[in-house]
């Protein structure tokens, strides 16, 4: 649902193409993000955590390799065969490929479910898709609250959007306000 309580902009729950990548206060403050990242910047930059990825994969993989060459190889494969077809991705397609989650998102902020250990001073790089026919909106986030799960099994993360381009908070308000449209349209169908 959503609601003003005297924020600036309208909030609502709403599931959203949605990536982000935690940044140390330190590398934060080192590798600034350019003010308006080109679709090649974005690709590029999160690429950089596929890489990561794939390296601490291959580390634990030589690991396995000690104990069991067989597993060892059956890992290798399918790595392998996931790295050909990442490399068969377009631009395009990779946009698509940005998993989808369940946000609390507003025109200056949004809220997220992380797994990971942060701390205040950390930083969040947010890659979302609100509008499908549309380039990605990347921008780095101010972290305003971390609230522990109940289960204890990570926590949500309250978000400052950090100089976010006039074009990418306009298309968030677009994006709230036809979700809160169809919201509307949908609660009308089901009081008849």
């Amino acid at each position: 649902m959503s609601s003003k309580n005297s924020r600036s902009f309208f909030r609502i729950d709403v599931m959203l193409p949605c990536s982000y990548r935690i940044v140390p206060e330190e590398e934060a403050i080192n590798q600034p993000l350019p003010t308006a990242p080109d679709a090649g910047y974005i690709e590029k930059y999160f690429m950089e955590n596929l890489t990561q990825l794939d390296e601490q994969l291959s580390t634990v993989i030589s690991q396995i390799g000690q104990k069991s060459t067989l597993l060892a190889t059956a890992l290798t494969a399918m790595n392998s065969k996931i790295n050909f077809l990442l490399q068969t991705v377009d631009r395009k397609q990779l946009v698509h490929a940005i998993p989808q989650r369940m946000v609390n998102i507003s025109a200056g902020g949004v809220a997220i479910k992380v797994t990971e250990d942060v701390n205040t001073n950390d930083k969040v790089d947010l890659l979302i898709q609100p509008l499908e026919d549309e380039p990605p909106v990347l921008v780095r986030c101010n972290i305003v609250k971390v609230i522990p799960e109940s289960d204890g099994m990570g926590s949500t993360l309250a978000l400052e959007y950090q100089n976010m381009t006039e074009d990418d908070r306009r298309k968030l308000v677009y994006f709230i306000q036809s979700k809160e449209i169809e919201l509307a349209n949908q609660m009308k169908k089901e009081s008849k």
